[in-house]
C-alpha cells in the first residue's frame, strides 16, 4: 500500500476573506481558479497555517485575520494512509493558535499529535520540498550562477536552506571581524590601534632613555645661545654705526660739544654687552646654587646602606641547582621505591622456587649452561614424544591384530560348504541352460496368439489407402511394412510347437525358481572369500609392524644426558624439562634482582651522603638549620629578601652617585660661571659689583655720547663736511643695513627656536621624572590584545563551521543528492522533449544541463522556461523520492503559466502519472490552465459562498 496524506475537505471559520466556507476536495488533482483578489493564496495559506500554525505578529507572513472579526480558523479533513481519516483544527489562541485534531476512533490529540501526523516537518522545510509558486521560478533568471547553483542543490535535498543560510550568516560575521586589506572590521582596527600602542610604547620605552641626552643636549643650546646673542650683540652694534652715519648732523656746535663732554670722561672701556652678560651671570650663579644646595639636601636625606645577613651568591648557586635537586629527590624516592619493590619480586621468586638465597646464588646460571639445557630438554622431550607414539602405534597395531584375529574366527565359522562352493562355481553355466531351456519351453507350450498379426495386418491397409488417396508416398510404404510383419507374424503363430530334450528338461527342473538364490550364493562366496584375503593381508601387516615398534623400546639416551646435565648443575628435581627450565630461570631471575637490589643499596647509601651535603650547603647559604623537604622554600625566601636588601642599596647607591655628580657639576658650573664673572670684571677694570654698574652707567652715557657724536658727524659730512668713504651711496647703506637686519632676524628666530627647544627638553626631563602613562598605555594595550585574541577566536570557531558546513554540502552532493539527481534527470528529459537528457553537478559546484549531443551547458546560459523545468523536475523529485517518509500533497500556485504549449503538455503528462501517488492542488487564474486537465476537479474560488471582502 502506497504512503499518501490526501487533503479531502476545508472548512473555514474565517480566515481573510472567506468566512463559512465549506470546500470538498475529492480528486487527485483539484485545481482553486479564480481572478485576481478572488481569495485563492489567501485558500493556499489556509492549508499551510493550519497544518503548521499561524505565523506571530511580528513576522513578514500574513495572519489573514477576518477584518470583519468573527470566528479565526478552520478544520481541514485529511485521509492518512498511517493514521486514517483525521481533522485537523486550528483556532485563534496562543500564537500559533490552539489546535485540536480528531481521530477516527474518536480520540482527540494536540499539536504533539499533529507533528507524528506530519512526520515532525515545519512550515519551512514543507515550504522547501511541497509547495511553490511562479514568483520563485520567475526569481531563477535574476540570479547568479552560484545562487542558482545553490537553489537547485536545495530544491534536491533537504535542509540544505537551513545550512547555506547558516553559512552566509556566518561569512557575514566573519566579515565583520576581520578582512584580508580590510579597514573597518573590528580585528582590523583593533590590529591597527594594536601596532599604534605598540609603537607609542616604544616611543615611552625610548624616551625614558633619553634623560641623558635630552641634559646634554640642553647645555649644548646654552652654548649655542651664547654664540648667537654675541653675534646679536655684534651686528646690533654695526647695524648702530651704520645708523648713526646715516643720521650724522651737520652742526659743527653739537659735535664740539659732544667731544668736550666725550673728553671730559675717563672711562675708555667697557665690554661689550657687559651689562647684559653680569645680569645672566647673576642668574646662573643663583640658579646653580639652588640646585646644589637641593642636591645636597636630597644627598644628606639618603638612608645609610643595609647589610645582608646571607651571601648572595651562595643563594644564588643554591637556586641554579634547584632542577638537580629535585631530580635527586625524585631519583632517591624512585630507587626506594624500586628497592622495595625488588624486595617483594626476590621474595616471591625465592618462594616460587621453593629455596633460600644463598643456595640460588651458587648456581651456575650462565647463557651456554641455559642453551645446553634448552637443546637438552628440546632432545629429551623430542625423544619423549616419539616414545608416546611408538606406544601409541604398538597398541593401536595389537588391537589390530585381535581384532583380525576375531574377524578371521568368524569368518572360518560361517564358511560355505565345498558342495556350495562348487554348485557356485557351476552355475554360470547352468544358468545359460537354464535360459535356453525357458526360452524353448515357450515356443512349443504357448497356444498362438494370432489376433494381433491380424490387426497389424488391417492397420497396415488402411495406411495404404490412405497414402495413395492423399500421395503420401512415405505413408503408403511404412503401412505396406506393416501389412508385411502381419502376415509373416500370422505364418508364424500356425507353426507346430518345437520339441526339448531330456538335459534341458532336467535343468529346468533343477534350477527353475532358484535364479535368486544362487545368484546370492554365488555372490557370497565371493565376498566370504574377499574377506578372507583382507583379514590375512592385515594380520601379516600388524606382525610385522609390532616386530618393527618393539624392537629399541627402552633406549632413551636423551633423557638420560638431560638428567646428567641438571645433575651435575645442581638440580636434582625430577621434574619434566619445561618445569626445570622454569626453574633454572627463576634462579636466574632472583640472582639478577639480588644483584639489581645491591646496586640501588649502594646508590642509596651514596644518595644519603650527597643529601647531607646539600642540607649543609643551603645551611652554610642561609645562615639557617634547614630540613629537606623545605630547603628550597627557606633558600627562595632568603634570596627574595637579599634581593630586596641588594635592589634598595643599588636604587641608594644609583641616586647617591647620581646626586653627587649633580653636586659636584654644579659646583663646577659654580666655578666657572665665578671665573667667568670676575674674568668680566677684569675686563672691565672694575674691583666690585658697584664699581661694575657705576663704570657701566658711565660707559652708558659715553656710548651715548659717541652715539651722538657720531649722528652729529655724519650728518655734517653728509652736508660736506667730510668726505664719504670710498664707494659709499644711501643705497648701499641701506641694502648693508637690510642684510644685517636680515641676518639679525634670522639669529634671533633661530635663538627663539632653540629657547622653545630648550623649554620643551626641560618639560621632557621633568615629565620623564614624574610620568605614569607608560603603564596606563600598557595595561590599555593588554586589555585591547584581550578582546583581539577573543574576537580571533569567534572568528576561528565560525571558520571552522563553515568548513564543517561544506564538508556537509559536499558530502550532501556525493550521498543524498544522486539518487534524487537521477530521478530528476529523468524527468528533466520529459519535460524537455529528450531535448537535454541529464543534469550534473560539476567539480566546480555549478549544476550543468546535459543536451542529446552531449553537449553541457550551465544552468544560467539556458533559456527562462528550461531552467524552470530543472527547478521542477528536482523538486518533484524529492518530492517522489520522499513518498514513503513524507507523503505530503503537492501545492502549486501557477507555476507554468509562462510555458508554452508543448512544455505544459509535457508538465501535465508527468503530473498524470506523479498523482496516483500524491495529491497536486494547483491555484491559478487562468482559464487555459483549467481546460488543461479535464479530469480534474476544478473548483471556482469566486463562486463557493459568502465573502466578506476586505
Amino acid at each position: 500500500m502506497n504512503e499518501e496524506m490526501k487533503i479531502e475537505k476545508l472548512m473555514i471559520y474565517g480566515f481573510g476573506k472567506h468566512e463559512n466556507l465549506a470546500l470538498d476536495v475529492n480528486e487527485e488533482l483539484a485545481v482553486f481558479y479564480g481572478n485576481n483578489e478572488a481569495g485563492k493564496t489567501t485558500i493556499q495559506q489556509f492549508i499551510i497555517q493550519i497544518l503548521f500554525g499561524f505565523p506571530s505578529r511580528n513576522q513578514a507572513e500574513s495572519r489573514y485575520e477576518p477584518k470583519a472579526g468573527g470566528k479565526y480558523g478552520g478544520q481541514l479533513y485529511l485521509n492518512d494512509s498511517q493514521y486514517g481519516k483525521v481533522i485537523v483544527e486550528r483556532v485563534k489562541g496562543k500564537a500559533a493558535g490552539d489546535v485540536t485534531v480528531y481521530f477516527e476512533d474518536g480520540s482527540r490529540g494536540a499539536e504533539t499529535e499533529l507533528k507524528k501526523i506530519l512526520r515532525d516537518y515545519d512550515r519551512a522545510s514543507f515550504d522547501a520540498i511541497f509547495s511553490f509558486s511562479i514568483h520563485e521560478l520567475q526569481g531563477l533568471d535574476k540570479m547568479t550562477e552560484e545562487q542558482l547553483s545553490r537553489t537547485l542543490l536545495a530544491s534536491g535535498t533537504t535542509g540544505v536552506d537551513s545550512i547555506t543560510k547558516m553559512e552566509s550568516e556566518l561569512e557575514k560575521d566573519m566579515g565583520e571581524l576581520f578582512k584580508k586589506g580590510g579597514r573597518n572590521p573590528r580585528m582590523n582596527l583593533l590590529i591597527e590601534q594594536l601596532r599604534n600602542d605598540e609603537r607609542e610604547l616604544k616611543e615611552h620605552r625610548g624616551q625614558a632613555d633619553l634623560y641623558g641626552p635630552f641634559v646634554e643636549r640642553m647645555d649644548g643650546l646654552d652654548s649655542s645661545l651664547k654664540g648667537l646673542m654675541e653675534r646679536e650683540n655684534s651686528i646690533s652694534e654695526l647695524l648702530s654705526i651704520i645708523t648713526k652715519r646715516q643720521q650724522a648732523a651737520p652742526i659743527a656746535e653739537r659735535k664740539r660739544q659732544l667731544e668736550e663732554q666725550l673728553a671730559s670722561l675717563s672711562i675708555d672701556f667697557f665690554p661689550a654687552d657687559g651689562s647684559r652678560r653680569m645680569d645672566r651671570l647673576s642668574e646662573r650663579i643663583s640658579d646653580a646654587s639652588a640646585k646644589m644646595k637641593q642636591a645636597e639636601k636630597e644627598l644628606a636625606a639618603l638612608p645609610e646602606i643595609e647589610t645582608a645577613g646571607t651571601s648572595g651568591d651562595a643563594l644564588a648557586e643554591m637556586l641554579e641547582k634547584e632542577s638537580q635537586w629535585l631530580r635527586f629527590l625524585s631519583q632517591y624516592r624512585n630507587m626506594e621505591e624500586e628497592a622495595e619493590k625488588l624486595k617483594y619480586e626476590l621474595g616471591g621468586q625465592l618462594g616460587l622456587a621453593g629455596m633460600a638465597l644463598n643456595e640460588a646464588l651458587t648456581f651456575d646460571t650462565s647463557l651456554i649452561n641455559e642453551e645446553k639445557l634448552r637443546n637438552l630438554a628440546v632432545e629429551a622431550d623430542r625423544e619423549e614424544e616419539n616414545s608416546r607414539f611408538r606406544e601409541r602405534d604398538l597398541q593401536e597395531e595389537k588391537q589390530k591384530l585381535i581384532e583380525a584375529e576375531k574377524e578371521m574366527s568368524y569368518l572360518e565359522s560361517i564358511a560355505p560348504t565345498p558342495e556350495q562352493v562348487e554348485t557356485a562355481a557351476k552355475w554360470p553355466e547352468n544358468a545359460l541352460k537354464l535360459a535356453e531351456a525357458k526360452a524353448m519351453k515357450r515356443l512349443g507350450a504357448e497356444p498362438a496368439n494370432q489376433l494381433f498379426p491380424l490387426i497389424l495386418a488391417a492397420i497396415g491397409a488402411a495406411g495404404v489407402l490412405a497414402g495413395f488417396l492423399s500421395d503420401n508416398i512415405l505413408v503408403a510404404i511404412i503401412a505396406f511394412a506393416a501389412v508385411a510383419a502381419g502376415v509373416m507374424l500370422f505364418m508364424k503363430t500356425r507353426q507346430k510347437p518345437v520339441s526339448m530334450d531330456e538335459d534341458l528338461e532336467e535343468v529346468i527342473k533343477r534350477f527353475s525358481g532358484k535364479e535368486a538364490e544362487m545368484e546370492s550364493l554365488q555372490h557370497r562366496i565371493a565376498e566370504h572369500d574377499r574377506k578372507v584375503e583382507e583379514t590375512l593381508r592385515i594380520i601379516s601387516k600388524a606382525d610385522q609392524k609390532i616386530e618393527e615398534l618393539t624392537t629399541n623400546r627402552d633406549v632413551q639416551p636423551a633423557k638420560k644426558e638431560f638428567t646428567a646435565f641438571i645433575e651435575n648443575i645442581g638440580i636434582t628435581s625430577s621434574a619434566s624439562s619445561s618445569i626445570v627450565i622454569e626453574l633454572f630461570q627463576t634462579v636466574r631471575k632472583v640472582q639478577e634482582l639480588h644483584s639489581k637490589l645491591q646496586r640501588i643499596e649502594e646508590f642509596l647509601k651514596n644518595a644519603e651522603i650527597e643529601k647531607a651535603d646539600w642540607i649543609r650547603a643551603a645551611a652554610a647559604a642561609t645562615g639557617k638549620n634547614v630540613q629537606a623537604g623545605e630547603m628550597y622554600t627557606v633558600l627562595r625566601a632568603e634570596s627574595k629578601k637579599f634581593n630586596e636588601v641588594n635592589d634598595r642599596n643599588q636604587r641608594h647607591s644609583e641616586k647617591r652617585e647620581a646626586l653627587k655628580e649633580d653636586v659636584e657639576r654644579q659646583a663646577g658650573y659654580l666655578q666657572e660661571l665665578e671665573k667667568e664673572k670676575d674674568e668680566l670684571l677684569k675686563e672691565s677694570g672694575a674691583a666690585n659689583m658697584e664699581q661694575f654698574h657705576q663704570f657701566h652707567l658711565e660707559w652708558l652715557h659715553k656710548k651715548e655720547l659717541e652715539q651722538e657724536f657720531g649722528l652729529v658727524s655724519s650728518q655734517w659730512r653728509a652736508i660736506g663736511a667730510a668726505e664719504p668713504e670710498e664707494g659709499e651711496t644711501g643705497n648701499s647703506l641701506k641694502e648693508h643695513m637690510n642684510e644685517l637686519e636680515r641676518e639679525l632676524s634670522e639669529i634671533r628666530k633661530e635663538r627663539n627656536q632653540i629657547l622653545n627647544e630648550r623649554a620643551e627638553l626641560q618639560q621632557k626631563v621633568n615629565h620623564l621624572l614624574t610620568n605614569q602613562d607608560y603603564e596606563l598605555k600598557l595595561q590599555k594595550y593588554e586589555e585591547k590584545k584581550a578582546e583581539f585574541n577573543k574576537l580571533a577566536f569567534r572568528w576561528s570557531v565560525d571558520k571552522a563551521i563553515i568548513e564543517a558546513i561544506r564538508s556537509t554540502m559536499a558530502e550532501l552532493k556525493e550521498k543524498s543528492l544522486p539518487a534524487v539527481l537521477s530521478k530528476a534527470c529523468e524527468y528533466f528529459g520529459r519535460l524537455t522533449g529528450n531535448s537535454y537528457i541529464a543534469m550534473e553537478i560539476h567539480p566546480d559546484g555549478h549544476f550543468e544541463a546535459v543536451r542529446k549531443d552531449n553537449i553541457r551547458f550551465r544552468i544560467a546560459e539556458l533559456s527562462q522556461a528550461t531552467k524552470e523545468q530543472a527547478y521542477l523536475a528536482l523538486r518533484l523529485s524529492l518530492a517522489v523520492s520522499m513518498q514513503k517518509s513524507h507523503p505530503f500533497p503537492i501545492i502549486m500556485d501557477d507555476p507554468f503559466v509562462h510555458f508554452d504549449r508543448l512544455r505544459l503538455q509535457q508538465v501535465i503528462n508527468l503530473i498524470k502519472e506523479l498523482q496516483t501517488d500524491h495529491q497536486f492542488i494547483y491555484f491559478t487564474c487562468h482559464e487555459d490552465m483549467c481546460q488543461a486537465w479535464p479530469e480534474a476537479q476544478v473548483i471556482d474560488v469566486a463562486n463557493t459562498g459568502r465573502s466578506v471582502y476586505l
